[in-house]
């Protein structure tokens, strides 16, 4: 699942993500997309992101 959130986020093409790094993003989630290593902000945009992440899937199939 962790390859699939890393395609969706660059797909996205979102400054603010390019600008996070996107290989910084994923490093913080372990293959179930569970947060492994985030401070308190970072928690919270990665719990939005994953969010999201999970809407997205549920549409496209």
């Amino acid at each position: 699942m962790k390859k699939e959130f890393k395609k969706w986020l660059i797909s996205l093409n979102c400054e603010g993500i390019n600008s996070l790094g996107i290989n910084e993003i994923v490093s913080r989630v372990d293959e179930e997309l569970r947060i492994v290593r985030a401070n308190e902000q970072e928690r919270i945009v990665l719990e939005e992101l994953i969010a999201a992440f999970n809407e997205y899937k549920k549409t496209a199939s």
